[in-house]
């Protein structure tokens, strides 16, 4: 009886000691910055963003930051630095609602006194969208990395696949002489390689525009949503922190996309949902607000785009340049002109002509 007590505490002993062993490694390593930044002469690989962008903006230093969906993912941070100086980090939320880019800009504010610039697309399909809404569409989420509850590092630190998928092969390849370093702020979640552009990939293998069978009205409802989402998820925030300069634009979606709109009887609601979100965004003098849905060479020019919404990184290169520059910024005093041209072009656009 006695031997088989020795041999149990024995056996609870060496599972204390290896489960010490696997969190020490895992802590020290730290593939998703929960604890640390980079550690010296390791390699990080950046290529999960829900799992690493909240250690990103706690542990690392930079004044500058660019945020959003997978329309932010193509972003080169270097360029940013070119134009305003400092350090950018790009930390993208493929899919993501404006409630999780909001929290998340709030937390770099929090933990970096320094952020003095945020860049962030607005996708203009979520300007109307329930202001609390978060993506759980999209696999598991990592809440246990993004509270300060050491309970459920558990979740974290004794995680077989970080430690044998990740951890040790990034020390076996430290061992291996493989150059320390990360993953550019360029390259992170960059999706181009995979990329096809052009009519048949804009267009969706669509044969025909048809007729909506009724036009939706811009009902108090959806007036509502709009002015809690933009309220909650962008305005406040800004006003809160009158020392941080927000460049937000609304992302110039192909006139293919407008074409579906028109389709759906949409089109018209949409351009009342986005005259109200800017009269909204235009009462904060930080923020710096920009729409390029005007700009017709880029949205009617379907070689730009991988499918309705989505276009490619030299489009992204011209829109920093626009921010910086101050092209396309609407005022209090140019909005209304800007408006009118826009529903102009896309109430009268020959959509059948796409398909020619």
């Amino acid at each position: 009886m006695l031997s088989v007590k020795k041999w149990l505490a024995g056996m609870l002993a060496l599972t204390l000691v290896i489960l010490v062993a696997v969190a020490g490694v895992i802590i020290y390593v730290d593939p998703y910055f929960h604890y640390h930044g980079p550690q010296a002469g390791l390699y990080y690989e950046l290529n999960n963003e829900r799992s690493q962008n909240d250690g990103i903006i706690r542990h690392f230093s930079y004044d500058g930051m660019i945020i959003g969906t997978s329309m932010s993912e193509n972003f080169k941070a270097s360029e940013a630095e070119g134009l305003w100086g400092g350090t950018f980090i790009k930390v993208p939320f493929a899919g993501g609602t404006y409630k999780e880019q909001n929290d998340n800009i709030a937390k770099a504010i929090k933990y970096n006194p320094d952020l003095k610039i945020v860049i962030r697309p607005l996708d203009y399909a979520y300007l109307m969208d329930d202001p609390a809404r978060v993506r759980d569409d999209l696999g598991d989420y990592p809440d246990y990395l993004y509270d300060n509850n050491p309970f459920n590092d558990v979740n974290y630190i004794f995680n077989k696949d970080i430690f044998y998928g990740i951890c040790l092969p990034m020390l076996e390849d430290a061992q291996a002489g493989k150059a320390a370093g990360i993953t550019s702020f360029d390259d992170y979640a960059n999706w181009m390689a995979e990329a096809e552009f052009g009519p048949e990939a804009a267009l969706l293998g669509r044969t025909e525009y048809k007729a909506p069978e009724q036009n939706q009205p811009f009902v108090d409802e959806v007036k509502e949503m709009v002015d809690a989402n933009i309220t909650q998820n962008v305005v406040e925030l800004a006003q809160a922190n009158p020392d941080v300069d927000f460049y937000y634009y609304l992302t110039p979606y192909s006139v293919a996309w407008w074409g579906s709109q028109k389709e759906l009887g949409t089109l018209e609601r949409w351009l009342a949902v986005e005259k109200y979100a800017i009269e909204l965004m235009l009462e904060c003098d930080n923020i710096h607000l920009y729409s390029f849905n005007n700009e017709f060479d880029v949205v009617s020019d379907l070689n730009n785009y991988r499918d309705e919404c989505h276009h490619g990184d030299w489009i992204n290169s011209q829109i920093l340049g626009w921010l910086y520059s101050g092209t396309d910024q609407l005022t209090k005093e140019n909005y209304k002109d800007y408006l009118a041209v826009e529903k102009d072009y896309y109430t009268t656009f020959d959509y059948e002509g796409l398909l020619k």
